[in-house]
């Protein structure tokens, strides 16, 4: 998962409980299509400017994923990005909706494109990257992309600002976050009745 704005190199893991979080909520809407054995895998990151969601499906049997990402503006308002986390859930279920309905069957963007939702900008992409290979890839390459060596290797060159906090500061600023509010976003451009969606 890579951000829209390539300038900006630092950035904090969404919490672990917030992304278990999102992973219900598309495990409990998309039972069906995405089947008894199917796995979803969430991954977040906030940056000084920008919020980027990403949430994986994965059906047994296949080496693929189907990643479906969001990335979305902010400015450095606490109250805010709570909000537009919720926008972001709400982006990737739409588009979810979507492919599923059109039985997986539908051209999706594989580079960052701009679309308009609630009066606000987001930018989506999908891709097929299979997390656990690149992992392992990696490894054997010796790269490192892990969030705990990013934020330990920016531990020098740390700022005040609240989003480029470590793990502990993060968590302070997340205490915000109601997770209870999180199990049941809104769906948007959603072909199914939404008393089925939830």
């Amino acid at each position: 998962m890579n951000p829209r704005t390539k300038t900006v190199s630092k950035w904090t893991e969404l919490p672990i409980d917030l992304k278990t979080q999102i992973s219900t909520i598309f495990q409990q809407n998309f039972k069906t299509e995405i089947g008894p054995t199917g796995e979803i895998r969430t991954d977040g990151r906030i940056y000084p400017n920008e919020i980027v969601l990403s949430v994986g499906i994965h059906k047994k049997g296949e080496l693929r994923f189907h990643n479906f990402e969001v990335s979305i503006d902010h400015k450095n308002d606490k109250e805010k990005v709570v909000e537009l986390i919720y926008l972001s859930v709400d982006a990737i279920a739409s588009l979810v909706t979507e492919y599923f309905e059109n039985d997986e069957d539908i051209e999706l963007p594989y580079t960052w494109m701009q679309y308009p939702f609630n009066g606000q900008n987001v930018w989506l992409q999908f891709s097929t990257v299979n997390p656990d290979l690149e992992s392992e890839a990696n490894k054997l390459l010796g790269l490192t992309d892990d969030a705990e060596t990013i934020l330990k290797n920016a531990e020098s060159e740390r700022s005040a600002d609240a989003l480029d906090a470590t793990e502990d500061e993060f968590d302070e600023l997340v205490k915000h976050i109601d997770l209870e509010q999180m199990q049941v976003p809104t769906m948007f451009k959603s072909k199914k009745k939404k008393d089925e969606l939830h």
